[in-house]
């Protein structure tokens, strides 16, 4: 998350991008923006992407014109449909990188207690899996009782400010220099690859801990996974 002002959605591009270059796959839920709007979005920041490794999940209220490639579609808010679109997606692709576009719509057009459930087990699958699960939310955009309640969600916060890219996680703290070149983002620490790879990591337990929280809560959007 981050400021208006703060590059924040380039950096996610970013990260996507450099992602989906390293051959993992993207699966990514549509609220905001259609996926022909994001492959245009690449294109504006110079990043050409393999629409191969890229999958949506089409939840957006206006919904592109003409299909973009492998794209399946959910009604916005259908939280049943995106999950298991999501779970299916999964299964074929392990460990992949889960992006909702972005958190504060959800907020903006449904009631809090009815999007944490879903957005908690949504969670929960992506991690068992192996994957990532990442969102934005732009500061200041919601008030801050609901800012505050979405943000006790998410485990890893990561807040980007003009200069520095700064993450958060129990004890953890990491701020990262960071600058554009071109259209590449260059990040200031001989570490930070590192760095982030521990942030998000899971140990053995918490992965245990993770799959038998799927199993318990998978009754609630459509049955057993698998």
């Amino acid at each position: 998350m981050g400021s208006i002002e703060a590059p924040t959605e380039r950096i996610v591009y970013h990260i996507m991008y450099e992602t989906i270059r390293d051959g993992k796959t993207v699966i990514w839920i549509c609220l905001r923006d259609t996926p022909n709007t994001i492959f245009s979005k690449f294109s504006s920041y110079e990043l050409a992407v393999s629409i191969e490794n890229v999958w949506f999940v089409d939840a957006t209220i206006t919904e592109d014109k003409t299909k973009a490639h492998q794209a399946s579609r959910c009604n916005p808010l259908d939280y049943t449909c995106i999950i298991m679109e999501v779970v299916k997606l999964l299964k074929k692709y392990p460990t992949s990188l889960v992006m909702l576009d972005n958190i504060g719509i959800l907020a903006a057009l449904d009631r809090l207690d009815a999007i944490v459930r879903p957005l908690k087990y949504l969670d929960t699958i992506i991690r068992a899996e192996g994957g990532g699960f990442v969102t934005m939310l732009v500061n200041k955009a919601l008030p801050g009782s609901v800012e505050s309640d979405l943000l006790g969600l998410i485990d890893v916060i990561i807040r980007v400010d003009e200069k520095k890219i700064h993450a958060q996680v129990g004890s953890k703290e990491l701020s990262i220099p960071f600058c554009f070149t071109g259209s590449e983002l260059i990040l200031g620490s001989v570490d930070a690859d590192k760095d982030l790879q521990e942030l998000f990591s899971l140990t053995p337990e918490e992965k245990k801990k993770l799959e038998l929280e799927v199993e318990e809560k998978a009754h609630l959007y459509g049955g057993p996974i698998g």
